[in-house]
């Protein structure tokens, strides 16, 4: 006869298992966050790996495959178009920076009166020695960025191939973790993931759709007062309002050192005040966004309160950071699913009657 586990030998067995899985996940904590990203995007491109397989001539690799190459093409084709882009736009800047500082040194040449007190050549020297002095260390900072650049760099890979794996062997991580649990509870458990499966896809058609509307205004926007290369700004934008505060205020920065740099083909304003004006609209515009616009439209996709909205997505930039930011709706959500699921099931109900 077969032995059975007394319930104390189970908890103590759960316990010290729940134990080494804390250990573990303590230890490759650096790893989770592209694991995290990686999941996500096999997770947002699956969906197409499934619809080329419904075709009798395309195989499970090669719908991946298909999915995976101008999935990669696209990713690193965009950055190849704006970087040019910035380095002209960065050169003009320089050649600006240029003329500034030959005029400051004329300028320098004679003696100043600010206030009605006279300042020397001597004093306005130290003041620039000091003011050097101050931002030294910013080349010791490029030097951080560039190794922390390196980095990313093996993170990219890292998140890439497995996104890679992740969409070949979709289905069958999705069949192991359904047969880990006892048969009698697999149909149960099948539909806790439906749901969890909607509520994450509800939450990508719901950030698809600020998207779309940060990108279709700030075209319309742009285009309207003269903004030099308005639509791929406004494009830039709407694909960077994904990532809460951070996207849009990397977007703002661009779109006003091109104002900057170019000036309005329309409005008869210099190009320092024309940059002001574009910088506003974008702080004016992603603020409404982040306090009224996506707490309405994430709610509204999602069935949350607009109000817990707001204060998920701000306090988990705070604490967390940005990718707890990106993800923390749907994850309060499946938590919500899956509290009702152990909740029926302690209460001895049916979650799904």
């Amino acid at each position: 006869m077969r032995s059975t586990w007394t319930p104390t030998t189970k908890i103590v067995v759960v316990s010290v298992f729940l134990i080494l899985l804390g250990l573990f996940m303590y230890a490759i904590r650096p790893l989770i966050g592209p694991i995290v990203v990686a999941a996500l995007l096999a997770y947002t491109l699956y969906p197409l790996v499934g619809r080329l397989e419904n075709h009798p001539r395309i195989s499970h690799n090669g719908a991946v495959l298909l999915v995976y190459i101008p999935f990669l093409i696209l990713l690193f084709a965009t950055p190849g178009t704006i970087v040019p882009l910035l380095a002209r736009q960065i050169r003009t800047l320089t050649d600006e920076v240029v003329l500034v500082f030959n005029s400051i040194e004329g300028w320098l040449a004679e003696p100043v009166v600010f206030l009605g007190q006279t300042i020397s050549q001597e004093q306005l020297a130290a003041f620039l020695n000091s003011a050097t002095e101050t931002f030294t260390p910013a080349a010791e900072d490029a030097i951080q960025v560039l190794e922390a650049t390196s980095t990313s760099l093996i993170w990219l890979v890292v998140i890439l191939v497995t996104t890679y794996y992740l969409l070949a062997d979709w289905e069958g991580l999705r069949r192991w973790f359904i047969n880990i649990f006892p048969s009698s509870e697999q149909m149960d458990l099948v539909q806790l993931l439906h749901e969890m499966d909607a509520t994450w896809r509800a939450y990508l058609r719901g950030t698809l759709m600020l998207m779309f509307l940060m990108g279709i205004f700030f075209i319309v926007v742009g285009l309207a007062i003269g903004l030099p290369g308005a639509v791929a700004l406004g494009l830039l934008t709407g694909l960077l309002s994904m990532v809460p505060e951070i996207g849009p205020m990397i977007a703002g920065i661009l779109a006003s050192l091109v104002a900057f740099l170019e000036g309005s083909n329309y409005l008869p304003l210099s190009n320092f005040w024309f940059a002001l004006l574009i910088a506003g609209i974008y702080i004016v515009v992603m603020q409404l966004k982040s306090l009224w616009i996506r707490p309405i439209v994430m709610g509204r996709f999602m069935h949350m309160n607009t109000g817990l909205v707001f204060v998920a997505i701000i306090g988990a930039a705070l604490i967390f950071g940005i990718l707890a930011a990106l993800i923390v709706l749907p994850v309060i959500a499946s938590a919500g699913q899956i509290g009702h699921y152990v909740r029926c099931k302690l209460l001895d109900m049916d979650p799904y009657p």
